[in-house]
């Protein structure tokens, strides 16, 4: 990935995390937001999460216990769940993919924000019309 690519992935990963209500004064947004580049590089890093990704962001950021960043990234979801739904993520795929009572899994955020970004949803949104 280039450093053209790789700034723009940043964009839109910021972009559709705070889009779906993710606060970015949270802990876990910036564990959450490298999970996500991480799988945009390696989509196979999302089938072995504590021992692979989670791992990889624990390095980033000089964490010792994988538990802690993924108990921050599952804070981040059920805080944002408690104060939002995640029927936003049905618009930015324009299907229905949660209901207002669907609280996703950490992989489940991680995998779908990749994916809107993988296959370029964001170049339809008003925000990235240049």
């Amino acid at each position: 990935m280039s450093e053209m690519e790789r700034l723009n992935a940043r964009k839109v990963i910021r972009y559709a995390l705070v889009r779906i209500g993710f606060r970015m004064d949270q802990t876990g947004f910036q564990y959450l937001f490298s999970a996500i580049e991480l799988v945009i590089v390696d989509p196979m890093l999302l089938h072995k999460m504590m021992g692979g990704l989670f791992k990889e962001v624990c390095t980033i950021y000089n964490v010792e216990k994988v538990t802690s960043v993924q108990g921050a990234i599952r804070n981040m979801i059920d805080t944002t769940f408690n104060n939002h739904s995640f029927l936003e993520v049905n618009k930015m795929f324009n299907t229905n993919i949660f209901t207002i009572d669907d609280k996703p899994s950490c992989g489940q955020i991680i995998g779908l924000i990749a994916e809107y970004y993988n296959l370029r949803l964001y170049k339809n949104e008003e925000y990235f019309q240049f």
